[in-house]
């Protein structure tokens, strides 16, 4: 017995149960007294109706407890009545562009990668690949611990000509402080900045959508074993490699080991978006339920949700044809369409506000909450219990 435009709602009911389903609806609209001008087929749409409406609550919840889960994975994957792991993913997509940064790859199949740059002297823009999304560019101000007089090993040491460290392995220079090396260099540092300049980079759109990094100062050639000269309180730059990080610009959502390139995954002139993972509510493969996957606390709502359908439908589609007044001869038989409407309509807004409040004491926060309250009662009930005493 099948009737209903969707065939498969009833999955898994035998006959002999939709006969009987079928029967009590009948009953309790009044079939004993007077009959039920309902037949089979219109029965059995309201029971589908009704398991189309409670699929629809139970996905709604589904979502609203497992959305962050299903972010990101396969949209091939039916999730219907399905468990999805906590994975934490959604929570490090966040911390993705950080993670980045520093190298740490949380949450992302890019890889960070090393470019470099050969140096002209003289010159100042450098090109950089469109595709090459740059993440920290090694142009650095040299260190002067080791320049300028602080080499402890060179002629020019200040410390050394002034302080009487005058040669390598002098018992003076092994009992001098590190802090006198450490103030001699700081103070090196701020005399270039006020009389030279940082090592700095700026970048600028190019050609193409490429990048052109702009360097300062600009490198030259006064290095003497590069064929220049050198004078102290200059930056030694000695044009040669620079080397850069970065990422390719390809990004990445969801779970790094389904997502492809968000940028990817659409055909021009096809219709066809996306890139096969999951990316919101309106992509999630949930579909609706049938009778033989419904415990009985299910089946049960699902029989009063339909009788309040099929009230409504009794009323207004059969009971209140001629405005629910049913003329005979001489006389008028007012039938309780008006009844049936109001009733079923107030029963189906009663059924499903009955069940979304079962449901939001079923979301997860509230059973962590639930459970979180127990375990503080039980700690609490076992303080006032004696502790025993055990042997070893």
């Amino acid at each position: 017995m099948s009737f209903c435009i969707d065939d498969n709602c009833l999955t898994g009911a035998t006959e002999t149960e939709k006969v009987r389903m079928f029967n009590t609806i009948r009953y309790k609209l009044g079939a004993p007294v007077m009959g039920v001008e309902l037949i089979d087929e219109q029965i059995e749409e309201c029971f589908c109706e009704a398991l189309r409406e409670y699929s629809y609550l139970i996905n709604n919840w589904a979502l609203e407890n497992r959305m962050a889960e299903m972010l990101g994975l396969p949209s091939t994957i039916d999730f219907t009545l399905k468990y999805v792991t906590h994975s934490l993913y959604f929570e490090k997509s966040f911390a993705a562009a950080s993670s980045e940064m520093i190298g740490g790859g949380v949450n992302t199949v890019r890889e960070l990668k090393t470019g470099h740059i050969t140096l002209t002297a003289g010159t100042q823009n450098y090109e950089i690949p469109d595709t090459h999304e740059i993440e920290e560019l090694m142009w650095y101000t040299p260190s002067f611990i080791n320049f300028y007089g602080l080499d402890p090993f060179s002629y020019n040491n200040i410390d050394f000509t002034e302080f009487g460290a005058s040669y390598a392995g002098n018992s003076l220079y092994g009992v001098m402080p590190v802090f006198d090396t450490m103030l001699a260099a700081t103070a090196a540092e701020l005399r270039n900045k006020v009389r030279g300049s940082e090592y700095s980079y700026s970048i600028h759109k190019g050609p193409s959508d490429k990048r052109i990094v702009r360097l300062y100062p600009i490198p030259n050639n006064n290095n003497p074993n590069a064929g220049g000269s050198l004078n102290y309180g200059e930056r030694i730059q000695t044009p040669g490699t620079m080397f850069y990080q970065y990422y390719d610009r390809i990004s990445v959502a969801g779970n790094p080991q389904y997502s492809g390139g968000s940028q990817g995954g659409w055909s021009a002139g096809t219709g066809d978006q996306g890139n096969g993972v999951v990316s919101g509510p309106g992509d999630v493969p949930l579909y609706d339920l049938n009778w033989g996957q419904l415990n009985d606390l299910a089946k049960s709502w699902i029989r009063k949700y339909a009788q309040a359908l099929a009230k409504e439908l009794l009323g207004i589609g059969i009971r209140g044809k001629f405005s629910g007044a049913l003329p005979i001869p001489d006389a008028e038989l007012t039938l309780n369409s008006a009844d049936l409407i109001q009733t079923g309509r107030a029963d189906q807004e009663r059924f499903v506000e009955q069940l979304r409040a079962d449901l939001e004491k079923l979301n997860l926060k509230q059973l962590l909450q639930n459970r979180a309250e127990m375990s503080k009662s039980v700690n609490e009930a076992l303080q006032s219990v004696p502790l025993g005493i055990y042997w070893g």
